[in-house]
């Protein structure tokens, strides 16, 4: 049976967990965000706080630094390194997609997966405004805060992507679908996505 695999990068405040969500339930499908830490650390074997402390954030010397600072050890030559981590993460996200179908939030997921022609890779945006308000509510924070807040988690975000893709986050060449979810809303933007993949996969619908 073929597997789908929907791949979703986003901004952030952007709506793409609660998307991401209502896709895999649409569509009876598994969903992993933070669940892919939980994934990655069982089948390693390392405790799953190293995947968190690395999520999304790129390995340079900056972080090594600070890494030693903090606990006094360089990690880059040793199992714990963000290298090594995702790598691990990246086998983790391999082996998923050929086992089932599922969505994965994040995680370089559509560049890991960019060979595998049933991976429909997916980008969601939003109006600056859109997303302060959104994440104002969910943290109750002020939109000043939450404007910075969101400004700082896209730029690592990018800066993730980026390192380890040498692609451009965010850039809708990357990307099958690039959606402003400001434009239809989250319920409008999961009908079109849903539409798509009827389209793209008319043999598994």
């Amino acid at each position: 049976m073929k597997h789908i695999i929907i791949s979703i990068g986003r901004q952030f405040g952007s709506g793409g967990r609660v998307i991401g969500k209502a896709l895999s339930e649409k569509l009876g499908i598994d969903y992993y965000d933070k669940e892919l830490l939980l994934l990655a650390a069982k089948e390693s074997g390392i405790a799953s706080e190293f995947f968190e402390q690395k999520d999304e954030k790129s390995h340079n010397f900056l972080e090594q630094a600070i890494d030693f600072i903090s606990t006094g050890h360089f990690f880059n030559d040793s199992v714990l390194s963000g290298d090594r981590l995702f790598k691990i993460q990246s086998d983790a996200i391999l082996k998923l997609a050929q086992e089932k179908s599922c969505v994965i939030v994040g995680r370089c997921s559509d560049y890991i997966l960019r060979e595998n022609p049933d991976c429909v890779s997916i980008f969601l945006h939003s109006s600056e405004e859109n997303r302060a308000k959104r994440i104002s509510k969910r943290m109750n924070i002020s939109e000043k805060e939450a404007i910075e807040l969101m400004h700082d988690e896209d730029k690592k975000r990018a800066n993730y992507y980026n390192f380890y893709s040498n692609k451009i986050w965010g850039d809708s060449k990357t990307y099958n679908l690039s959606i402003d979810v400001s434009k239809l809303g989250e319920e409008k933007t999961i009908d079109f996505i849903f539409n798509y993949l009827k389209m793209r996969f008319p043999e598994v619908f």
